[in-house]
């Protein structure tokens, strides 16, 4: 219950990061940044955040938790922007070197040049950071400090069953520490600063007392260092420190705290016919591809594996050499990969075993050094979504299948 209600609450800051050309302005020593909206512009934010958990200081577990965030421009030319997000969440599990899939989310809003967003309806809980950083309309020197209010949101439902999303605001502070050099590049530098303790209203009492513990305060305190890519005009990483804490009504603290780093990627739009057309020529009568919202989605569906098990027979992994070398030429590219399971007789949905066989093709690329782990996300669909006739060995042959997505963006 903890794990699911962690990896929603701490998608961090990220998002108003990286969701944003920034465009740095040379006055002298001083700077002017301002986001510029560009219409059809496309980029991903991956974040991974390394958390704790404790209950009343001791500590429970930890987990490690990684955040995809795809963005586009909808709308905006070089002033106030339309954006659109999908929020992606997986998270290694304790026996695990892999990230399995665990929540999804999409949501549209507007930014104004610095920084303040608008639209977002009551009911969504992301972006969970918002108006966070917010820059001065004004030319900054290093040294300079400044205060803009920003909110977080705490959606209950996941890890406590209770229907409520939380808006607490607070007082961001701001120092702009000035120009320094990381990884070779010359970055703006910012550091951000916020902290807050809330406390429900009445009538929130009285509709989270309907349960069987809630919150009756949390406190929270957050720092972030931002860095700016001033030659290209926008955000190249952010780094935080995070810890908070519920005081629930039981008597009960849980402290969450941990460290989060990411960083920006900008890639070409994927041609996706293209790439359709080279994995088909390729591939063998056991290979499909095709085009979908995600990306290019691959399927196999002669990957054998011993019965029941999530091992891979001798000599099966061959037939991933083949879109292995496809995947070597778009290292940039991030990938999905789902398994999918033919009806089990012994009346088991498929999930666990769908979910290891993923993770077992997902290994082979890992191992391989066709990506990075942080580049490849795991799902099982158990036997939730047939291709074929369950009472035909034929149809069954073709649900045993694995995906693999090569992601859009």
């Amino acid at each position: 219950m903890m794990s699911r209600f962690v990896k929603l609450e701490h998608f961090v800051i990220f998002l108003a990061v990286a969701a944003a050309f920034i465009i740095p302005m040379h006055i002298g020593a001083q700077e002017i940044f301002e986001y510029q909206h560009i219409r059809g512009d496309q980029w991903h934010l991956t974040s991974v955040v390394d958390e704790e958990v404790l209950i009343n200081g001791d500590s429970l577990y930890k987990t490690e938790i990684l955040n995809k965030i795809s963005v586009e421009v909808l709308e905006g030319e070089g002033q106030d922007g339309l954006l659109w997000n999908r929020y992606g969440i997986a998270e290694k599990a304790v026996d695990s070197s892999l990230y399995a899939w665990s929540d999804e989310y999409e949501v549209e809003y507007g930014r104004d040049t610095r920084g303040r967003l608008s639209g977002i309806g009551p009911e969504s809980p992301v972006p969970t950071v918002r108006n966070v950083p917010v820059y001065l309309e004004t030319a900054v020197a290093p040294g300079d400090t400044w205060f803009e209010e920003g909110a977080e949101v705490f959606n209950l439902e996941p890890g406590f069953g209770i229907n409520e999303i939380l808006k607490i605001r607070f007082s961001a502070a701001y120092v702009y520490k000035g120009i320094e050099f990381r990884d070779g590049r010359e970055l703006s530098r910012i550091l951000i600063t916020y902290s807050y303790t809330w406390n429900p209203y009445p009538d929130l009492i009285k509709r989270m007392a309907l349960y069987d513990e809630y919150p009756i305060e949390i406190s929270g305190d957050f720092s972030q260092e931002v860095w700016w890519d001033n030659k290209a005009g926008r955000n190249y990483a952010a780094d935080g420190n995070f810890i908070y804490t519920y005081f629930m009504s039981s008597g009960d603290a849980i402290t969450f705290q941990g460290q989060s780093q990411g960083k920006a990627y900008y890639t070409e739009p994927l041609d996706k016919d293209a790439l359709v057309k080279e994995i088909e020529d390729l591939a063998d009568d056991n290979v499909s591809a095709a085009a979908t919202e995600l990306g290019v989605s691959v399927t196999f569906d002669n990957i054998h594996f011993a019965p029941d098990k999530a091992v891979m027979l001798p000599g099966e992994d061959v037939k991933l050499k083949g879109i292995e070398a496809i995947l070597r030429r778009y290292p940039d590219r991030d990938i999905l990969i789902v398994g999918h399971t033919a009806m089990i007789k012994s009346g088991s949905d498929g999930q666990l075993l769908s979910e290891q066989r993923a993770e077992a093709v997902a290994r082979y690329f890992v191992v391989n050094g066709t990506r990075l782990d942080t580049q490849v996300v795991t799902r099982g669909m158990g036997h939730r979504e047939p291709v074929g006739d369950n009472t035909t060995e034929e149809g069954r042959r073709k649900n045993r299948r694995v995906e693999i997505i090569i992601l859009e963006n």
